[in-house]
């Protein structure tokens, strides 16, 4: 027996016209393998006569009005992709309150009003799913909730953003900045105002959802502080990798002696760890954990295919449950908020690139006192370096100063502290 459930959606952007293919071209496999029929019953966007890169199945009206959909007694579950975080907080909460069910891949609403949302849904016994506000097409949220259930997570390392990361790759094979930047808006991976996704921001606020599903903790943007990819070229892009590195925009978040690290940044990754080798607009995020060990999870970051799909797999999950008559199951975690250090205000290793700035360095080094390895005439490694000797060297010398990825020097445990080791993945 198959049982209908009328969904209706916010947005029909990108990801709007990704979810309305994808349920087209899955409808007939969601009857025939969860006995459930989802009808987009209505679809509210902000102008009626614009272009559509997608036709609306039969049946399905197209309305400018958000409260004709919200409150539309008929529909029992609401998809938001229509971005903005005032206005959808505003259609969610509505929505929560009339007890619908609510699927969103909304990052940036999530990530600052997630723990908000969450515990409204939990009052109103409505599911929150959000599983396309990370990664696009890898199910990390749930991955995490389900497949670490019982593990102790260490660290979490990821490629999150894959705007930066084509760029990257880019800038690496040669192209510069301005030219990859480019190309990435043209093949439509980058948003015009590409400030989100190069600035750092858009993988800070996905840090800050992956690290309440990965400890338990919530952190703030000023904790993660993100310094995005402005400030390199390809030149320091192709010397870093000349040298057995590649510069990838990590998100990372490290529980180590009871205390959470975390940091969003350009960072050398050793072309013998495997987040080296993702390149153009791929995601990829490394897991390391006491039971399972080193884990990766790659796929696309971006693209209304992959992150509609994961849309769909939230919608199937809340359908089922109102199918079966379930109370509510988020899949948020309870948020802790302690103690968090910036992984940039702890000292390891930097790179410095180019025969100027090498020089600069080099001079300035007898001044101050750190440790310095010159690999080539176009490259230092400045050793285990404190916060405070990177900001005078940046200061004194104006450079830019790359971290190497897995050369952190952690605080000495204090006597309460746990002192078990924590493998880091890179």
């Amino acid at each position: 027996m198959t049982t209908t459930i009328e969904v209706g959606m916010l947005g029909l952007g990108t990801v709007g016209s990704g979810v309305v293919e994808r349920l087209t071209q899955a409808a007939r496999k969601i009857e025939q393998t969860q006995g459930i029929r989802l009808h987009l019953a209505a679809v509210a966007v902000n102008h009626l006569n614009a272009p559509r890169a997608v036709k609306l199945p039969i049946g399905t009206r197209l309305t400018d009005s958000l409260t004709n959909v919200v409150c539309d007694q008929r529909i029992q579950l609401i998809i938001e992709v229509m971005g903005t975080v005032a206005t959808a907080k505003s259609a969610i909460k509505a929505a929560l309150n009339q007890g619908k069910s609510v699927v969103t891949a909304n990052k940036d609403l999530i990530a600052t009003a997630g723990a908000e949302l969450t515990a409204l849904a939990r009052r109103q016994h409505c599911d929150l799913f959000y599983e396309a506000s990370v990664a696009g097409g890898i199910p990390i949220l749930r991955t995490l909730t389900d497949s670490y259930a019982t593990d102790n997570i260490q660290s979490v390392d990821g490629i999150i953003n894959g705007t930066a990361n084509y760029i990257l790759s880019a800038m690496t094979a040669g192209q510069t900045y301005e030219d990859a930047l480019a190309a990435a808006q043209a093949a439509g991976y980058a948003e015009a105002d590409p400030t989100n996704d190069v600035g750092g921001i858009d993988a800070a606020y996905k840090l800050m959802i992956l690290s309440r599903f990965a400890f338990g903790q919530g952190l703030t943007f000023q904790q993660v502080a993100p310094v995005g990819i402005t400030g390199l070229s390809a030149t320091i892009c192709q010397t870093v990798a000349q040298h057995g590195w590649q510069i990838k925009l990590l998100a990372q978040a490290t529980q180590h002696n009871q205390q959470l690290y975390c940091r969003v940044a350009p960072v050398a990754v050793a072309q013998t760890q495997p987040l080296s080798e993702i390149a153009g607009v791929q995601n990829a995020i490394a897991v390391q954990s006491d039971a399972i060990g080193a884990s990766l999870y790659t796929g696309p970051g971006a693209g209304s295919t992959a992150t509609a799909n994961s849309v769909l797999n939230d919608v199937i999950v809340a359908a089922q449950h109102l199918v079966n008559g379930q109370s509510a199951v988020n899949t948020a975690l309870p948020v802790n908020q302690g103690a968090v250090t910036n992984l940039a205000d702890l000292p390891q290793d930097y790179l410095v690139v180019g025969a100027k700035a090498v020089s600069a360095v080099q001079v300035y080094a007898n001044e101050v006192d750190f440790s310095l390895q010159t690999l080539a005439p176009d490259c230092l490694r400045l050793n285990a370096l404190t916060a405070r000797q990177r900001q005078q060297v940046a200061r004194q010398v104006q450079v830019t100063l790359v971290p190497i990825a897995g050369t952190v020097r952690w605080p000495a445990a204090t006597k309460n502290a746990v002192t078990t080791p924590v493998h880091v993945a890179i």
